[in-house]
């Protein structure tokens, strides 16, 4: 059994614990991806749900999603139905109150005209974003053929 000095013992109980962890961590997510697009889900705890922002942009070799929210965790007092409660946890693991912001890149461009779809799952806690895909087949366009206006059709003439 590997013991480090500085973590509680329990650590070693579980799998899955994040070690060398600089903060607590915010708006952890998870990409999938299809031919069509990706599907990113994020984890947002003690978030106010209604001031939740997706945007995105693209930079010259891919896609950015941002995701924008406020969050009251860490409050010195917190109200739940008739009650107040006080922090009691000195180490808490949430992010801190207020703003912030997480940055997602993917690995393609977003298209100029996507569709992106953001929705909260059931309990509200995970936001699901689908984002199409750029499609990296060559598309074929057309060209229109015409003369050119100075030039009337007594003066072409073919040598």
């Amino acid at each position: 059994m590997e013991i480090h000095p500085k973590e509680p013992h329990r650590l070693n109980d579980f799998s899955g614990v994040m070690r060398n962890v600089y903060g607590p961590v915010t708006a952890v997510k998870t990409i999938y991806e299809d031919e069509e697009g990706y599907l990113v889900i994020i984890s947002l705890p003690l978030v106010d749900l209604q001031r939740v922002r997706v945007s995105w942009r693209n930079n010259l070799t891919y896609g950015i999603i941002k995701v924008s929210c406020l969050s009251p965790s860490r409050m010195p007092y917190i109200k739940r139905l008739d009650r107040t409660f006080k922090l009691a946890d000195p180490s808490s693991e949430h992010c801190p109150s207020g703003e912030f912001i997480r940055e997602i890149p993917l690995s393609t461009r977003i298209p100029e005209d996507a569709n992106i779809e953001a929705y909260y799952d059931g309990r509200g806690t995970v936001l699901e974003i689908m984002v199409p895909k750029l499609r990296v087949e060559p598309e074929e366009h057309k060209v229109r053929v015409c003369l050119r206006p100075h030039l009337g059709s007594n003066n072409l003439k073919l040598t």
